[in-house]
């Protein structure tokens, strides 16, 4: 069983919360040997803790970063963990797992309500499953650790990139990448949401070229006050939209499925222009 330490939780209730094979239980209910290796080891005091079986064939540290991306995909914020334990030892640490604040990038609370916990139980054992090494999960669940604006931006795109244009080999990238966005995520929007959502999608796609091009100018003409927070919050929760979509749908690894998919969901469509 690994014993993994979780920061930032706030919870109504202590009592343990059980999660089919895995719970979430307070320290104070752990053996007191077990919160004494913990404590002399993190250098810190945790309120809550997850237990989780380890898998056949699979790193602890993959197992942390399923368990982390699940708690972010049900609300947007983040739970927080770097070590991992095996029992009473430690298995791994993950120093590179930090969460850098600055001027618009705060440090939200991940607070869970007494009455949305059977959602989350329900939650949890649907993407419990979703493979920490996809393209998409693990760029959408590294950017919370990136030190800079940029840096984030840029993967929750590639993210986006990645699930909405499988057949990016065949050109027209930025457009297949806004219309497909939009049909998806404004399929029950009036007309001006959609052309807002069209427009944070064309937004963000040319801010990450110009990033990754050194475009400064474009950059600049973009995020003309040197503030990203606004604009990171909807690219992160289009991304987090999208992933669960395509992870329901079946296809969240499967590049051929994911383009019948969006084919079949934009032929009956007016094209957007």
């Amino acid at each position: 069983m690994l014993t993994i330490p979780l920061r930032n939780l706030l919870r109504e209730t202590h009592s343990a919360l059980s999660l089919g094979d895995s719970r979430i239980v307070a320290w104070n209910d752990l053996p007191s040997e077990t919160q004494e290796v913990i404590g002399e080891v993190t250098d810190s005091k945790y309120i809550f803790i997850l237990q989780m079986p380890s898998r056949v064939g699979e790193e602890p540290r993959r197992t942390l970063d399923r368990a982390l991306t699940v708690f972010k995909l049900f609300k947007d914020s983040l739970v927080l963990s770097n070590y991992v334990f095996m029992g009473t030892q430690r298995y791994d640490v993950l120093p590179h797992y930090t969460h850098w604040i600055d001027r618009d990038r705060g440090f939200p609370e991940y607070r869970f309500f007494r009455n949305e916990e059977p959602a989350f139980v329900e939650f949890w054992n649907e993407f419990i499953e979703l493979p920490p090494q996809n393209f998409a999960a693990y760029r959408f669940h590294l950017a919370d650790y990136r030190a800079y604006s940029r840096d984030r931006l840029t993967d929750y795109v590639e993210s986006l990139e990645y699930l909405l244009v499988p057949d990016s080999g065949e050109g027209e990238i930025g457009y297949k990448f806004r219309s497909r966005g939009c049909m998806i995520f404004g399929k029950d929007k009036n007309a001006k949401e959609r052309e807002n959502i069209w427009n944070c999608l064309k937004q963000s796609y040319d801010l990450r070229s110009a990033i990754v091009h050194g475009d400064s100018d474009r950059e600049n003409e973009l995020v003309p006050d040197g503030r990203w927070e606004d604009r990171l919050q909807l690219i992160r929760q289009y991304d987090r939209d999208a992933i669960k979509f395509f992870f329901r749908a079946k296809c969240l690894d499967n590049n051929a499925k994911r383009l019948e998919l969006l084919k079949k969901k934009l032929i009956f469509e007016p094209k957007i222009t």
